[in-house]
């Protein structure tokens, strides 16, 4: 067994990569006026996976955009320590979580064994497909699997015609999360109240509305409020982040400190919360934006990925994401799959009490307390416009 100071020392530093990947990816994603919703874990271990056979200048765009610098040995033992430290809460039954990575070879396609063994040693699956003579098979059992894997909340991740007789390798990440609060809101409070999706000098919209008073960290930040709602354990909760003004003004601000930097300064305060209850949940082809945060040689035919097989010359023809949440007064249930498909190229004294009415678009995420890591971030414009 790894030390448990170890241990940690790795899952602080692989989340904080996958932190500041999920801060670079968040504005590349959010549109005004929309809910968003992706897992920054789940996008990142995906591409992780991919990294680990990527060489030459394919390997540095990548590591770059995902704030790696370390070995591919490195990105390995933060992806064993962050499953590890996320199992112990499992462990102790007080949360459903998962996040399963599975690679899904062409039959008979040799394969490095380097790459097996890194990808076997963090706890990925290899499973075999024929995506020369039967891909439409091979999707659909694919997407079988994640729906699977998510309680069926991810289904369809790969659209038709994603996989095709070129196809050779897909890199796949499911995440699935139910948790519940460790301070519910009162079922019998929540009711209607308006939501101002626009600010409030323009119309309003009806939203069931929760109710709750706690003791929370919170913060009164320079132009916006934070609140932790932590999870039943403590090694999970939601950050919610409301801007004085728009949403969007809130993208700088998470750009240059990150989520972590927004958090910090919270202290405990007997926290009165109002929120709506929501559901969101959305999909994207990731090519775009990884492309704006520097990944190209990865796509192109030029594309160097030797330390997956050296049969063929392989470069990543897709990456679809999907996600889900949905928050009501018990807790969250969430989940997230994620799609890398590789062709063959040709306790404190509390503090004064506050209130917190989240009456307008907000920023939301599930980070693992200990370490920081964002499993979900997203943004709710419109509640129960999905």
């Amino acid at each position: 067994m790894p030390d448990e100071a170890a241990l940690m020392s790795a899952a602080r530093e692989s989340a904080a990569t996958a932190g500041a990947f999920g801060a670079d990816l968040y504005p590349l994603l959010a549109q005004d006026g929309a809910n968003t919703v992706f897992s920054p874990l789940s996008v990142a271990s995906a591409l992780w996976m991919a990294w680990c056979g990527a060489r030459g200048q394919t390997a540095a765009e990548l590591a770059r955009a995902l704030h790696l610098n370390g070995s591919a040995d490195a990105a390995m033992d933060g992806l064993r320590s962050v499953s590890a430290l996320l199992g112990e809460t499992v462990a102790r039954g007080l949360v459903t979580f998962r996040a399963p990575n599975t690679a899904w070879v062409q039959s008979g396609l040799p394969v490095r064994p380097e790459f097996t063994a890194r990808l076997s040693d963090a706890g990925a699956r290899f499973a075999d497909a024929d995506f020369a003579r039967a891909p439409e098979l091979a999707r659909d059992e694919i997407n079988r699997l994640i729906a699977e894997q998510t309680e069926g909340k991810i289904t369809g991740l790969l659209p038709p015609d994603s996989i095709g007789p070129l196809t050779r390798l897909v890199l796949a990440n499911a995440v699935y999360l139910k948790a519940a609060w460790a301070d519910p809101f009162p079922a019998a409070q929540t009711s209607d109240a308006l939501f101002y999706p626009d600010g409030p000098d323009r119309p309003g919209l009806t939203a069931r509305m929760m109710r709750g008073t706690a003791a929370r960290a919170y913060l009164r930040g320079d132009g916006y409020q934070a609140v932790l709602l932590p999870y039943a354990g403590g090694t999970l909760a939601m950050a919610v982040i409301v801007p004085d003004g728009a949403l969007a003004a809130l993208r700088p601000a998470i750009a240059a400190r990150g989520l972590g930097g927004m958090l910090a300064g919270t202290a405990r305060h007997q926290v009165t919360l109002v929120i709506p209850r929501f559901r969101a949940e959305a999909s994207f082809g990731l090519i775009p934006a990884l492309r704006q945060l520097g990944v190209n040689e990865a796509f192109g035919d030029g594309a160097d990925f030797s330390g997956i097989t050296e049969a063929e010359q392989l470069r990543i023809g897709a990456v679809a994401h999907k996600a889900y949440i949905d928050v009501d007064e018990q807790g969250t249930e969430a989940a997230a799959a994620t799609a890398v498909v590789m062709v063959a190229a040709a306790a404190l004294r509390p503090l004064p009490p506050v209130t917190m009415v989240v009456d307008r678009p907000f920023l939301f995420a599930i980070v693992h307390t200990a370490t920081g890591l964002p499993l979900f971030l997203g943004q709710l414009s419109r509640p129960g416009s999905g």
